[in-house]
């Protein structure tokens, strides 16, 4: 793994913008993000959330709208930070199976903070069809996307999520941001890994060989989540 400095690259202004202004104009992200279960119920699983929390304060601080899946593990985290947020309330659309919303913790139903809550599906559906409910308007909505760790094993359907959501998002987007952060491991290093053997960018965006290095692999979660805020602060939504 590269060792960084998080001094290379500084961190956006947890107020949002260069000088606290947030900007408005800054797109719809999907955030996807899981725990692999070979680090689930380990220390190691602290790097995944380590770097879920670094990213969600950096799309915050630049205005981005977040656009996720709830997940017991997840949402609880997402609401904690937005009421950490200084500023503007961040923008966030949460989306929900209908067949989970008996286990949903508490803060998947605070509108105080999650100003758009979508429950969808069908309790009784497949859940390959279900899962498909949930993912489609997540990825029609957002314009950019952020893949972090993710199951290799032990997941639902035929293909990791991650990877089911990366390819959803790349078909009906071909040219918009991906930032793959497989500093954590799981389907997103298989991913980063993937796109390396094909020689071919899989995505989009707008950072240097050696930035997009540090997304991948940098020890630094603060570091990854500034590659990210800047580079669509830098495209000026």
């Amino acid at each position: 793994m590269i060792q960084s400095n998080s001094k290379t690259t500084p961190e956006p202004d947890p107020r949002g913008g260069q000088h606290g202004e947030v900007m408005a104009s800054a797109p719809s992200v999907f955030l996807s993000a899981s725990v692999p279960d070979e680090i689930a119920c380990t220390p190691a699983a602290q790097r995944v959330y380590d770097l879920l929390a670094a990213v969600v304060r950096s799309l915050f601080a630049v205005g981005a709208e977040v656009v996720f899946g709830g997940h017991p593990t997840v949402t609880p985290l997402v609401h904690r930070l937005a009421r950490e947020h200084q500023g503007p309330p961040p923008r966030i659309a949460l989306y929900q199976l209908e067949r989970f919303r008996a286990q949903a913790p508490p803060q998947a139903v605070d509108k105080d903070v999650f100003a758009e809550i979508h429950w969808l599906g069908d309790p009784a559906a497949e859940m390959a069809d279900d899962l498909a409910a949930l993912r489609a308007p997540m990825v029609e909505r957002a314009g950019a996307a952020v893949f972090i760790a993710g199951k290799t094993t032990g997941f639902c359907g035929s293909k990791p999520g991650i990877r089911d959501e990366y390819e959803r998002f790349r078909a009906r987007h071909p040219a918009a941001p991906v930032y793959l952060v497989g500093g954590a491991g799981g389907e997103t290093a298989r991913i980063i890994a993937d796109a390396a053997a094909a020689g071919a960018d899989w995505e989009q965006n707008g950072l240097e060989p050696q930035a997009r290095d540090l997304l991948h692999w940098a020890d630094d979660p603060v570091l990854v989540a500034a590659l990210i805020g800047q580079d669509l602060q830098g495209r000026g939504g």
